[in-house]
């Protein structure tokens, strides 16, 4: 399989494609043909040299988001089924065709999105639906002040509010930024 991996850290002219063995998934695990992978800081980051990557994942693939197709299926999943499309987060090496997931940490791709949307949703918005709905219990009616609302998770934690019907108020350091997440719905914001 093809993969995009960085041999030293530095700019992005020092990522290269090259040729590694497909995996098999283990049990409990499903093989995924990614068909497109998110780009986010820690990605930038790792190849800079700046962040290591988590124990287990690829050092020079970095790749955190994915979205593509179950390939194959390890012993025991059942879940899932060849040809489902999915998207998920992994520790890392999602720049390459195939990688290897714990079947219960994917999920499906929603009707009508594609492989390039996919792969952007699962870093920032499972983290701010994490942080606002499953840790905060965010509900109806609620304010919300969302700190960095221009960011990628800011932007996601703006609309997870929205769609469960909270109160937003956005902070920012710039009025570009602020008004960028007006254009989403955030009516009251500071720079």
């Amino acid at each position: 399989m093809r993969v995009v991996y960085f041999p030293r850290p530095g700019p992005a002219d020092v990522l290269q494609v090259t040729e590694r063995p497909t995996p098999t998934p283990e049990p409990g695990e499903v093989l995924v043909r990614v068909r497109a992978a998110g780009v986010n800081r820690a990605d930038v980051l790792q190849r800079l040299g700046h962040y290591p990557a988590p124990d287990g994942a690829p050092v020079d693939v970095p790749g955190l988001e994915f979205a593509g197709e179950v390939a194959a299926l390890g012993a025991g999943v059942d879940e899932w089924a060849v040809g489902d499309r999915v998207f998920g987060i992994t520790a890392g090496g999602a720049y390459a065709e195939f990688l290897r997931a714990h079947a219960g940490t994917v999920a499906a791709v929603p009707d009508g999105l594609d492989w390039g949307s996919a792969a952007a949703v699962p870093e920032a918005v499972v983290t701010a639906y994490d942080a606002l709905v499953t840790q905060g219990g965010l509900r109806g009616g609620e304010r919300v002040v969302i700190t960095a609302v221009g960011s990628g998770v800011g932007l996601a934690a703006l609309q997870v509010t929205l769609a469960v019907g909270g109160i937003p108020f956005g902070t920012t350091r710039t009025a570009d930024k602020l008004e960028r997440a007006r254009g989403l719905g955030l009516e009251h914001g500071l720079v």
